[in-house]
C-alpha cells in the first residue's frame, strides 16, 4: 500500500492525527476499488455479460476433443451443483469481504490478482470464443424430472452464457482464493488458519471438478484457469 495514500487518508479524515485508522481506511478503499469494484462489477458483471452476447449460441469453438475425447465421457452428475453454486459462491463472496476489511493488508494484492486475471480472461473471451451450447442443447432437450439438482442446472444455463469458458473463472478465482488463503495461513500457521487453508483447498478441487460434471466446461478449461490464476497470484504475491 502506498505511504502516500494512507497520508492522504490520515490528513483528509483524520487531520493528520491518526495513523492506525487512516492506515485501515487505506486499505478498506483500496481493497473496496479492486475487490467489488474492478474485479465483481466491472469484469465480473459488466463484461462478462458483454463478451458472452458477442457471438451467437453454436458459433463458439468445442474443445471435446482435445483429450481425446475424454470430456463427452464425463457424465452429468447434477448433484455436483452443491459445489458448482452452493459452495462456489458463498465461500468466494466471504472470503472477498474478509480479505477486504478484516486481514485487509493481503486484501490488496488478492484484489490485484482477481482483476488481472479478470481482464486476461474477458480478452480471451473476445477472441476465442469456446462454447458449452451442444451439450446444454442436449441436456435440456432430455431433461431430467423431479430432481432438484437438474432443475437447478437447467435453470442456471437459461442465465448464464454458454460462452465464456477458456480459461474457467470457477478454477481461476478457486485458485486465487485457495492461494491467499494458504499464504495467509503460512505468515502464522495457527490451527484454525490451518483448518480454513485446508477446507478452502477441498472446496476448491470440488469446484473444480463439478464444472466438468454439470458440463460447463472442457477439461482444458480448467487447466488453463489454474494456471492463470497460479501464475498471476505468485507474482503479486512476490512482487508487490
Amino acid at each position: 500500500m502506498p505511504s502516500q495514500f494512507q497520508k492522504l487518508c490520515n490528513r483528509i479524515f483524520f487531520k493528520g492525527r491518526s495513523k492506525f485508522w487512516s492506515e485501515r481506511l487505506g486499505f478498506w478503499i483500496v481493497n473496496t476499488i479492486l475487490i467489488f469494484g474492478l474485479f465483481f462489477v466491472l469484469t465480473q458483471i459488466v463484461l462478462y455479460r458483454w463478451t458472452g452476447s458477442l457471438y451467437a449460441e453454436g458459433e463458439g469453438y468445442r474443445l471435446d476433443g482435445v483429450f481425446g475425447g475424454l470430456d463427452n465421457r464425463i457424465p452429468f452428475i447434477p448433484q455436483m451443483a452443491i459445489f458448482y453454486l452452493f459452495l462456489y459462491y458463498p465461500w468466494t463472496f466471504l472470503t472477498m469481504l474478509y480479505f477486504a476489511f478484516v486481514e485487509y493488508r493481503e486484501g490488496y494484492r488478492f484484489g490485484i490478482s482477481l482483476f488481472v486475471v479478470g481482464i486476461i480472461s474477458v480478452v480471451v473471451y473476445i477472441f476465442f470464443p469456446v462454447s458449452v451450447y451442444w451439450w446444454r442443447r442436449e441436456l435440456l432437450a432430455n431433461p431430467m424430472t423431479g430432481n432438484f439438482w437438474a432443475e437447478t442446472m437447467y435453470w442456471y444455463y437459461e442465465r448464464d452464457t454458454s460462452f465464456n469458458c477458456i480459461p474457467s473463472l470457477h478454477a481461476a478465482k478457486s485458485t486465487v482464493v485457495t492461494f491467499t488463503w494458504y499464504r495467509y495461513c503460512r505468515g502464522n500457521p495457527t490451527p484454525v488458519r490451518k483448518a480454513v487453508a485446508i477446507g478452502s483447498l477441498a472446496i476448491a478441487t470440488g469446484v473444480v471438478l463439478s464444472t466438468l460434471f454439470v458440463k460447463q466446461h472442457y477439461i482444458v478449461d480448467e487447466l488453463a484457469g489454474i494456471v492463470l490464476a497460479a501464475m498471476v497470484s505468485l507474482c503479486v504475491f512476490k512482487y508487490l
